[in-house]
């Protein structure tokens, strides 16, 4: 196998990223041209994002792993030597895989909540100054709590930390090796708010506001979990969490 030149993975994460934008800006507009895909815009995204992030870490043995999709073999495929029943439509190997990953989901999604315990409070608090509502909290949690936690979890945050923080952070530390520490972790700052810099930049190719851009801060959190996590468990299930709570705020104060 020919040595990677070095600008081989920055260029390939810019290509890659301009393409996934692009459909992904294409998928939000079709229902003013399709009226029939309306509510089916963010699937179509999370379809495209998930797609690109598993077929481009599937290119090299052990890439899902590598770049920290595989969710401790949640998406990667069994063994071909598995002789096991697989049951209809997979779902023995799908029950199998599930209990295998469960350590490792109970693990992440502490270490989430504990992230959160200690973000969520000062980040209530900013929210809180930053648009000085006119009303005191008023709580009210989402419509459907647990179909729309569920939804943020896999149609949200599992994509999108698939793509930039699995595929595109990984992309940029083969650029970037990281030589130093952030908070203690192995990250190379240059990738670090690059993939950062690109999520933000596809939240406001979606829906054009220029306080979708705030988006690149905890951008960063995500990133940093990742670097930490070794794979993107606990930062999908914070990000989650987050999304969650943003809700729950705008409902509580903003609307």
């Amino acid at each position: 196998m020919t040595e990677e030149s070095p600008g081989r993975p920055l260029r390939e994460v810019l290509v890659v990223f301009a393409a996934t934008t692009a459909l992904a800006a294409i998928a939000t507009r079709l229902p003013s041209v399709l009226p029939g895909m309306a509510g089916y815009e963010h699937l179509l995204v999370a379809g495209v994002f998930l797609y690109a992030a598993v077929k481009l870490a599937q290119r090299e043995p052990g890439g899902m792993r590598r770049h920290g999709i595989d969710l401790a073999g949640m998406l990667t495929p069994p063994s071909p030597d598995d002789e096991r029943d697989e049951g209809p439509f997979g779902i023995y190997d799908l029950a199998r895989a599930a209990k295998g990953a469960l350590p490792s989901a109970l693990r992440e999604g502490g270490i989430a909540i504990a992230i959160a315990a200690l973000v969520f409070p000062p980040f209530i608090v900013g929210f809180a100054w930053w648009h000085a509502p006119a009303r005191d909290f008023a709580f009210a949690l989402p419509d459907d709590l647990a179909a729309f936690a569920l939804t943020q979890l896999l149609v949200v945050a599992l994509p999108e930390e698939a793509l930039f923080r699995g595929w595109i952070q990984t992309r940029l530390h083969d650029r970037w090796p990281p030589q130093g520490k952030i908070l203690g972790v192995p990250l190379d700052w240059r990738a670090w708010l690059l993939q950062a810099a690109l999520f933000a930049l596809v939240h406001v190719a979606t829906i054009p506001h220029p306080a979708r851009l705030a988006v690149f801060f905890p951008g960063l959190l995500f990133g940093w979990l990742r670097a930490w996590r070794g794979g993107i468990g606990a930062a999908m299930l914070f990000h989650a969490l987050s999304n969650v709570l943003s809700e729950i705020l705008e409902k509580g104060w903003l609307l």
